[in-house]
């Protein structure tokens, strides 16, 4: 069903219509910029509807849906919030083009593809994918569906899933998609902590120890960078201190920023490394990265 809330489109059910409508702004000239989301918008989302228009997009499409496929088993599919009538309001007031919300059905027919196969599958079982297993197929399976429905010029993601943009992009390149796609930079609440659905997960206690995750990326980053000891060692020392005081910690690493390859000895060059860290805080999961 399509309907119109304001001067926003919205797309519910048929597929076709969201692919005519992208082509037919194609073919005037416009830059259709895409910005997927799972809903329950925050100020991180809306950056990225800013961000996207930056880069020269035209006409914006934003789609909500939550994918099952990247939830595993205990994890919070049936919990995540759903708020699509705020959401809306939200985009209505950016002046985005169209809301794409899809169902289950139309986004996973019967005998579609189950697996986007790529190179590098190692990665997507390292980081987020070794505590996450098969998210980062279901990341892919989604992604390359949304962008092959709706064929943008160029799409955005955020950094704090970097792995996630990685992935994406390696995906778009491998199979020759002609979506550019952008990344954009986190956006945090006033004392630091990297804005995410998942925060109102957590209580007051919980909150405020889950501020030691960016503050950890700044610390450990400056130890870094003055290179006084081994930055293994530097890990090492901070993942010990974060669980100390009562974070559970997924990972702390330190990546090459083109890859996320491992790195073998670190050399001061700006923006060639990313340190990524993913803590628990009861059975909330957050993560952060500042690029070095």
């Amino acid at each position: 069903m399509n309907t119109r809330s304001n001067r926003i489109q919205i797309v519910s059910e048929n597929l076709s219509d969201i692919k005519v409508m992208a082509l037919s702004w194609k073919e005037k000239n416009e830059v259709v910029g895409f910005i997927p989301t799972m809903g329950n918008l925050h100020e991180g989302h809306l950056s990225l509807i800013r961000k996207i228009r930056d880069y020269g997009a035209t006409k914006t499409i934003v789609s909500i849906y939550v994918n099952p496929k990247q939830f595993g088993p205990g994890e919070d599919y049936a919990e995540y919030p759903r708020t699509p009538d705020e959401d809306i309001k939200l985009l209505e007031k950016l002046n985005v083009d169209c809301v794409f919300c899809p169902s289950d059905q139309e986004i996973y027919p019967p005998n579609a593809e189950s697996q986007v196969m790529i190179d590098n599958l190692s990665l997507m079982h390292e980081l987020c994918g070794k505590y996450r297993p098969g998210h980062f197929d279901g990341v892919l399976l989604v992604v390359n569906r949304l962008l092959n429905i709706i064929q943008p010029n160029i799409a955005i993601f955020g950094q704090k899933d970097y792995q996630q943009y990685v992935l994406i992009k390696n995906m778009v390149q491998q199979l020759f998609l002609s979506t550019e796609i952008l990344m954009a930079p986190i956006i945090r609440e006033n004392d630091g902590l990297a804005m995410s659905s998942r925060n109102s997960y957590l209580n007051s206690n919980q909150r405020s120890k889950a501020l030691h995750l960016y503050k950890s990326l700044i610390s450990t980053s400056r130890k870094i960078r003055e290179n006084k000891i081994d930055y293994k060692s530097i890990l090492r020392t901070e993942i010990e201190r974060l669980n100390k005081i009562g974070l559970s910690v997924d990972y702390l690493e330190l990546r090459t920023s083109n890859d996320l390859s491992n790195v073998k000895k670190y050399k001061k060059m700006n923006g060639k490394y990313v340190l990524l860290g993913a803590i628990k805080l009861g059975k909330t999961r957050l993560i952060d990265n500042i690029i070095l």
